[in-house]
């Protein structure tokens, strides 16, 4: 993919079903300039790895899934717009240093090179994922929003033992606590362990479109170890996973598809 090619892809967008399934941070293409521009120690961590392919069975099922194919390093659709040199990656559109807090590069981007970011990589994301929404609700008169992720520790809080999956919907605003007490309860089944709102309470996606009327937003933050392999996760980018674990992960959350297909 060049700079001129879609940053993003949508699967079945006319899904008769309310759900929209959102992938924001799974992407890892990045622009020759800033390929150029990056440090030679630069570490693009904390990607979702895999993300597409261990939940490819809800496009397979006919969901309305909206795929970024651009690092979030790049720009962070999951980001309220903000051209602050000196917020770190919890709040940043554009980072200047990675998840770990090392530096990215020599100097620091101009409010110019972040503007035009913005424009051409974070943009077309989130205006692609509000015309579904919006889709969504004129023909359901609801629009129900799954936004996915994973992690591999819970950041600032090391001794803390992470649950294996944190579900986000910004302390019940997002969504109602009926709503995100049945997928907990679901995923209970299912073996995995859960959090609620700590420490990701759902990023902006997940509070910008839940908070709208009409809307009900919830983000699932899934633990590295439970589908990538089962070993701890540093400063690193990710090129493949174990196989057994992976597979096993994705037969665990197949319920997903039953949950959502009940949704109206």
């Amino acid at each position: 993919m060049n700079d001129q090619n879609a940053t993003y892809t949508v699967l079945n967008p006319d899904r008769h079903s309310p759900v929209v399934i959102s992938l924001p941070h799974s992407g890892t293409w990045l622009p020759e300039s800033m390929k150029q521009a990056l440090l030679p120690t630069a570490v693009l961590a904390n990607t979702d790895w895999f993300l597409p392919k261990l939940y490819r069975f809800l496009p397979a099922a006919g969901f309305t899934t909206l795929i970024n194919h651009v690092n979030r390093y790049v720009a962070d659709p999951n980001r309220a717009v903000t051209y602050d040199l000196h917020h770190d990656y919890r709040s940043a559109t554009i980072y200047q240093r990675n998840t770990f807090d090392h530096p990215l590069y020599a100097k620091p981007l101009t409010t110019v090179q972040m503007q035009q970011r913005v424009r051409m990589f974070y943009w077309p994301y989130r205006h692609q994922l509000a015309s579904l929404l919006n889709q969504k609700k004129a023909k359901f008169g609801h629009a129900y929003l799954i936004d996915l992720h994973s992690f591999a520790q819970y950041p600032y809080y090391p001794g803390v033992k992470p649950k294996t999956i944190v579900l986000g919907n910004d302390h019940d605003k997002t969504s109602s606590k009926t709503f995100r007490q049945a997928l907990t309860n679901r995923l209970i089944k299912q073996g995995w362990t859960v959090e609620n709102n700590f420490p990701f309470r759902g990023g902006d996606i997940t509070r910008h479109y839940g908070h709208q009327q009409g809307i009900t937003a919830i983000q699932i933050e899934l633990r590295y170890d439970q589908y990538i392999a089962h070993r701890t996760f540093g400063e690193e980018v990710l090129t493949q996973y174990q196989p057994d674990v992976f597979g096993q992960a994705q037969r665990r959350l197949a319920f997903l598809t039953d949950f959502l297909n009940r949704l109206d």
